[in-house]
């Protein structure tokens, strides 16, 4: 069933427009009496499709569906990467229950992001994110905040636990750090180039600390759905 996240509700109806009423009555070619999932402030409602106009569908509440959600944020520190890896990483990212990205520009960035594209990059982004949380039926949509240039800027993102993965590790993996109890977890992923030794120094006297995810060196695009995996494979199992 489709999942459309709303904005507004009047009484017990939503109203879809723009590119989601676009979706539904031209793509997906919804009619009435069928049924959607609408998600508003984090709760999910079935709904039946009571009017289609011109220009907006209206969608009655059946019933508010009641959701397990998780009951810790997960938020992803990322060093930008090319951008249909970057893509990639966003949508699986959202699928696998990411709650915020802070994208980051490191030292060896291979792609900078130029101050006056960074909204319309953002706005992007969160396109990305928005469609992989209807994909995947998610009740939030990933947070992207606005790309920090200066790690001193990461202070302020501290969470309960602060992991920076690091290649030159080699005693704490991040299966002892991920056991421990956390209402919030950062996780620190380099680029393609990978964080410099500076850099880690900067990361570990503002309190994130390193870890190791074992011996095989993998891609930029890779780390992060391999450390969300093993953080759901943790938390959720």
């Amino acid at each position: 069933m489709h999942s459309f996240f709303i904005d507004k509700i009047n009484l017990d109806t939503f109203e879809i427009k723009n590119d989601d009423f676009h979706h539904i009555k031209n793509v997906i070619k919804l009619k009435e009496n069928e049924q959607i999932f609408c998600i508003f402030e984090n709760e999910k409602y079935l709904c039946n499709i009571s009017k289609i106009t011109e220009d907006t569908c209206v969608a009655k509440i059946i019933d508010k569906v009641s959701s397990n959600n998780k009951q810790y944020e997960v938020n992803l520190i990322l060093g930008i990467i090319r951008e249909q890896k970057w893509d990639y990483v966003l949508q699986k990212a959202t699928e696998l229950g990411v709650d915020k990205i802070i994208p980051v520009e490191f030292k060896r960035n291979v792609v900078k992001i130029e101050s006056k594209k960074e909204d319309s990059k953002i706005n992007r982004w969160i396109s990305i994110c928005q469609s992989a949380a209807k994909q995947s039926k998610r009740t939030s949509i990933p947070k992207i905040m606005n790309v920090v240039k200066d790690l001193n800027e990461l202070d302020k993102y501290k969470s309960d636990l602060n992991l920076v993965c690091w290649e030159e590790e080699k005693n704490n993996f991040i299966k002892k750090e991920i056991k421990k109890e956390f209402s919030s977890i950062n996780i620190v992923i380099g680029p393609e180039g990978g964080i410099s030794s500076e850099e880690i120094s900067k990361l570990n006297s503002i309190g994130y600390n390193n870890v190791s995810l074992g011996d095989n060196i993998m891609r930029a695009e890779t780390v992060p759905l391999f450390v969300l995996s093993c953080i759901n494979y943790e938390k959720e199992g």
